[in-house]
């Protein structure tokens, strides 16, 4: 029983797992704790073949039928773990620990210390339950303590030994037990603590991983599963992008210094992602002077309509507060298009998220050839917003690697 203590705690602390980590799959955990299972049928297996040599042992026939029956007990924990019930063959994994070992001592009807190993119970129990399940671990340490006590005190009066070491072998034995169990709360409480740690550790982990790509695909590289093109790209039918860069920037950046140059950036594009988050768009990446976001991407739900008219919602919000935050002589201009589009995460070394298609290149081109405070939309963006936005009248004009496209520009709300 002693080789078995490491095997049911590497199981159980991977069953008791926080539920923000990494876990195992459930047949992964069936396979652990059958194997658990197996491994004990095994020793009591050839410790009732030990006995069938050993006639002189006392109720020798007794101990094969306890030892059998235990061994079938094992058995009904392996297949209900094959069959995800871990409950209920956790529960039976140590009712029959509790069980083996009491009739084991009252077979034998000497002391022969087996009962040592209820104290290693109480620390084996220390891995077999959730940070939750508080109060059915008091109650499994109370136990295999008080078994402790009672098999120790008992079977000492049955050697032949004077009063004065019955009363040091039962200080001992109280000291030892409350000893082990005081021993046995200070493990789990560090335990606890090392939960809490990865809890939070994880919680952080996954908040700074949501911000920097969508949820979805956060969820599935928090996962255990190896990545695959499949999980990591996403195809939208309909999207739209906007480009933000500024102008007059390269000027500004001879004239300050590097460290003026990236404060301002900063702040410039904190105040980008609230008005982003307001507008439920998801923000793409940043290339230098340029901001590059999306809605559609994350929020599946929206209509085409509702797409292009965030998107310009937050175009306009980005000119005023711009206005008011810059602070510099320093313009800004933009270019948004709606259309299909493919996002996702590529690579395997520092997987970065972006966005590919057409769409993107036509709000790139438009934002490039926009003039300074102008907001340039496709024409797809323009019909889709028209009902609640003003526009100029299109300008066919050539884009680099597109021909001669229709621009509009977008004025203002209605």
């Amino acid at each position: 029983m002693l080789h078995v203590l490491p095997v049911l705690k590497q199981y159980f602390e991977r069953l008791n797992s926080p539920p923000l980590t990494i876990q195992s799959k459930p047949s992964k955990r069936a396979e652990i704790l059958a194997g658990i299972c197996l491994f004990l049928c095994l020793v009591l297996f050839v410790q009732s073949l030990k006995l069938l040599c050993f006639s002189d042992i006392p109720s020798v026939h007794m101990h094969i039928i306890n030892m059998l029956l235990h061994l079938s007990f094992f058995s009904s924990a392996f297949f209900l773990s094959k069959l995800n019930l871990f409950e209920l063959a956790r529960c039976l994994l140590i009712l029959t620990y509790i069980s083996y070992l009491i009739t084991a001592i009252l077979l034998w009807q000497i002391n022969l210390n087996i009962q040592f190993y209820f104290l290693l119970g109480m620390f084996a129990c220390l891995y077999f339950f959730h940070p939750r399940e508080t109060k059915y671990l008091w109650i499994t340490l109370c136990i295999f303590c008080g078994l402790f006590i009672y098999f120790q005190t008992q079977f000492v009066f049955s050697i032949g030994r004077e009063d004065w070491q019955f009363g040091v072998i039962n200080v001992n034995t109280w000291t030892l037990s409350i000893s082990c169990f005081l021993l046995a709360t200070w493990i789990r409480r560090q335990i606890n603590r090392s939960w809490q740690q990865m809890q939070m550790t994880e919680q952080k982990t996954r908040q700074l991983l949501q911000k920097v790509i969508p949820s979805s695909i956060a969820r599935y590289l928090m996962s255990a599963e190896p990545l695959s093109l499949e999980n990591c790209i996403t195809e939208h039918s309909f999207a739209s992008i906007i480009f933000i860069d500024f102008t007059e920037f390269t000027p500004y950046s001879r004239q300050t210094s590097d460290k003026n140059l990236v404060t301002f950036l900063h702040r410039i594009y904190c105040v980008f992602d609230t008005i982003a988050e307001q507008h439920q768009l998801t923000k793409i990446k940043t290339n230098g002077d340029q901001y590059i976001a999306a809605v559609g991407l994350g929020n599946s739900s929206l209509s085409s309509y509702e797409t292009s008219q965030q998107c310009c919602q937050f175009a306009l919000a980005i000119s005023r507060e711009f206005e008011i935050k810059a602070g510099v002589n320093i313009g800004i201009k933009m270019g948004i298009a709606s259309g299909n589009a493919i996002s996702g995460i590529i690579g395997q070394s520092r997987p970065a998220f972006d966005v590919w298609g057409n769409t993107m290149n036509l709000a790139s081109r438009l934002e490039s050839t926009a003039a300074n405070r102008e907001i340039q939309v496709c024409q797809q963006t323009m019909l889709y917003s028209m009902q609640n936005f003003r526009f100029c009248s299109g300008l066919t004009q050539p884009l680099k690697g597109l021909g001669q496209v229709t621009v509009y520009k977008l004025l203002g709300a209605k």
